[in-house]
């Protein structure tokens, strides 16, 4: 009876043992996947957290500029991160001035920042806007803008993709509506 007990009781722990691994394999290969989108004749991937299409929050920021004048955007995007406000909605091959906000950890001043863009159901990657954070455009000491000249080229919903110094380091999904 002993022995019953003791082979049951090491059983169990063996099926735990394998329970876990199977999980922690499932998880680990669920924060490895990618896209792989088609730029210029070569492959880029994007992971998957910038690969989600739900539209990026739209929300009220207010501001009060160095001489203390307070204002108020309209923004979309992350209060965590990047931000884009302008002329909304955006229209289809018609370009637009829209000014980035930065809210993140990072010190992104004076780095190069390129905008890249996919469409919904497309694997095509546009570049749509290069530039830099600058000093001289922010609005107050806490946080880093950028103006911008951005042009979709077709109706839909897009993810825009901001690198700095070429590295992915958010997005903002947004919908695109017919010119007219």
């Amino acid at each position: 009876m002993k022995r019953r007990f003791v082979f049951l009781a090491y059983l169990a722990f063996l099926l735990m043992l394998l329970t876990a691994c199977e999980t922690e394999s499932k998880t680990e290969g669920k924060d490895n996947k990618v896209k792989e989108l088609k730029y210029e004749g070569s492959t880029l991937e994007i992971k998957d957290e910038y690969n989600e299409w739900n539209l990026s929050p739209k929300f009220n920021y207010q501001t009060k500029s160095y001489s203390g004048e307070s204002s108020t955007y309209e923004v979309i995007g992350s209060k965590d991160g990047f931000g884009i406000t302008g002329n909304f909605p955006m229209k289809a091959d018609k370009q637009k001035k829209f000014f980035w906000f930065y809210w993140g950890e990072e010190n992104i001043k004076n780095q190069p920042v390129k905008v890249m863009a996919y469409k919904k159901g497309s694997e095509e990657l546009i570049k749509v806007f290069s530039g830099k954070f600058y000093e001289g455009a922010q609005i107050n000491e806490n946080e880093v803008n950028m103006p911008s000249y951005l042009m979709l080229p077709s109706p839909g919903v897009w993810n825009l993709l901001a690198y700095i110094n070429d590295e992915l380091s958010g997005n903002i999904v947004v919908e695109v509506i017919p010119k007219g």
